[in-house]
């Protein structure tokens, strides 16, 4: 007769500290980790309530998954889907890596909400010598959306010592009192995190079929998106 150890690790904190925890109604058995203190099961009958393929969908959406798309691979429903987007997007804090920018990158690109008919702008700021973003707003194409980028800028308590965009009316009126240059030359490296959003998120492709329906949905999304590119960007220093 053999002994058969397997081995489970936490599916939310991947730590080792896990204990048995009672079974569940349907006579499964139930487990704890110690160190997050979440509960869960190795098998699940209804995959909705399965962490695994939560972080399977959660990486799908950061690589061009849709919420139908991940409905249907996965077999769980939109719902669940929507549910992790705003888990996952809702409370993103900036944390930038230095006091101090010798300069950034600002742009705009936009994506649709509700229907191709209503175009959203997001306006971010790039820092291309670390590669994190450290502020974005989501609007209107106009100098007020800008202003209120700049605000954001302010409230990170960060020195920069210049400004670089491209020649948007918005962005000139906004930060005229700043070293402020302006040219597609100082935009290249903002232009291709520009590419590598439309890439990983499928609702920010120029042809796409795929748009949130809430502009709520949108924002959480791109926090997600943000949150992964500056933990990326983190690694890498």
């Amino acid at each position: 007769m053999f002994l058969i150890n397997i081995k489970i690790d936490c599916p939310h904190c991947s730590s080792p500290k896990v204990v048995k925890n009672g079974k569940k109604p349907t006579g499964k058995q139930n487990f704890l980790c110690k160190d997050c203190r979440k509960q869960f099961q190795c098998e699940y009958t209804n995959q909705d309530s399965n962490p695994t393929i939560h972080k399977y969908v959660k990486d799908s959406l950061l690589h061009g998954g849709g919420i139908r798309d991940n409905a249907a691979v996965f077999n769980i429903s939109r719902q669940t889907v929507l549910n992790i987007i705003e888990r996952e997007g809702k409370d993103v804090p900036i944390k930038p890596l230095k006091e101090h920018y010798s300069k950034v990158q600002i742009d705009e690109m936009y994506s649709f909400v509700g229907s191709k008919n209503k175009k959203v702008w997001i306006f971010y700021v790039y820092a291309p010598e670390t590669k994190e973003i450290l502020a974005y707003t989501m609007g209107k194409r106009t100098a007020k959306q800008v202003s209120y980028l700049l605000l954001k800028i302010k409230s990170l308590d960060i020195k920069i010592d210049a400004y670089q965009t491209d020649a948007f009316e918005g962005f000139k009126s906004i930060f005229r009192r700043h070293t402020h240059l302006i040219g597609k030359e100082y935009t290249k490296h903002i232009e291709g995190r520009n590419n590598c959003v439309r890439a990983r998120l499928a609702r920010f492709q120029r042809r796409t079929t795929k748009f949130s329906k809430k502009l709520i949905y949108q924002w959480w999304l791109f926090n997600m998106l943000v949150q992964w590119l500056n933990d990326q960007a983190a690694s890498y220093i």
